[in-house]
């Protein structure tokens, strides 16, 4: 005898069953702080390579170079996204402490081509005044501009990911602060090695006025070419520069009246430190004069 089937029906307070989904995806504000400490990392290997450069060519010549350092810190910046996303990892230091890894489309590993592909086409995010970065934050997939140019997709590993994100928001905060006293000190250390160096040129500048002042007293006239302040013992300072001094000195010239000029260059911009000598009485005066362009790297006898 055969016993009758029917179809088995649920409870009625039983949920249907799930839908089977693949990996939360990465929204806008882990992404934000996978990105900035991909910016940390990348910043500390760009002021390695400008202390390198500045111990190699001097610190003028670095700190001259900011486009080409500009040109330096985008290929590094490319290079480093696309070697770390096309890695095994699938992700780039910063991503991986955030639990994010990157994908194609159907969850394959990125080849160098496509992930270069993808940084370079950030580009169009920020083009866009950075809304396409914000698309992040509310595309269905949680796709950026860059990422539905290049056809990925950003994954997020499953866990909590509000611990992280606090710690790199208080980093920024840190590196933020710490930015903001650096855009302080270093211009004013800048300055200061350049005063250093005109006081090296004002010093060396200064032992020539005994023997211009002595060819003055002995011909009644002031001397004009090198040659004839050394006929009386002195010599053109050029010579005796140390090497940080002669660095910003294109020539010291010997020129009329007596007048000692020193052409320099600072930070790009074109100077003169005119030393004068001023018959008053019997005895001889200096002034001391510069153009405005300089006019804060010299002591303040030379500021009237």
């Amino acid at each position: 005898m055969s016993v009758p089937t029917t179809a088995y029906t649920p409870p009625i307070d039983q949920p249907p069953p799930q839908a089977v989904t693949g990996p939360p995806y990465g929204g806008f504000w882990i992404r934000f702080a996978a990105y900035f400490v991909d910016g940390f990392i990348i910043g500390i290997g760009l002021l390695l390579i400008a202390v390198v450069w500045g111990l190699a060519f001097g610190w003028q010549a670095a700190a001259e170079s900011n486009d080409l350092l500009t040109l330096v810190l985008i290929v590094l910046s490319q290079l480093y996204h696309a070697y770390f996303v096309s890695s095994a990892k699938m992700a780039t230091p910063g991503k991986r402490l955030c639990g994010l890894y990157v994908t194609d489309l159907e969850g394959r590993r990125l080849g160098f081509g496509k992930a270069l592909w993808r940084n370079v086409a950030a580009l169009f995010s920020y083009l866009t005044l950075y809304i396409g970065f914000f698309m992040a934050g509310f595309t269905e997939r949680k796709q950026a501009l860059h990422d539905k140019l290049a056809g990925t997709l950003v994954h997020r590993q499953p866990g909590s990911s509000a611990v992280v994100i606090a710690i790199v928001l208080v980093l920024f905060i840190l590196v933020f602060i710490v930015g903001i006293l650096a855009a302080i000190a270093i211009p004013a250390y800048q300055d200061y090695t350049v005063r250093a160096k005109v006081a090296g040129v004002l010093t060396e500048v200064s032992a020539v006025k005994q023997p211009i002042e002595r060819y003055a007293a002995q011909k009644g006239k002031w001397p004009t070419t090198w040659e004839q302040v050394e006929s009386v013992g002195g010599s053109n300072p050029l010579g005796r520069l140390g090497p940080q001094s002669r660095a910003i000195v294109e020539d010291i010239r010997l020129e009329e009246g007596g007048a000692v000029v020193s052409y320099v260059k600072i930070h790009g911009k074109d100077g003169q430190i005119r030393l004068t000598p001023q018959r008053e009485g019997g005895a001889v005066e200096w002034t001391c004069a510069v153009n405005p362009e300089i006019r804060k790297y010299v002591p303040a006898a030379c500021r009237p």
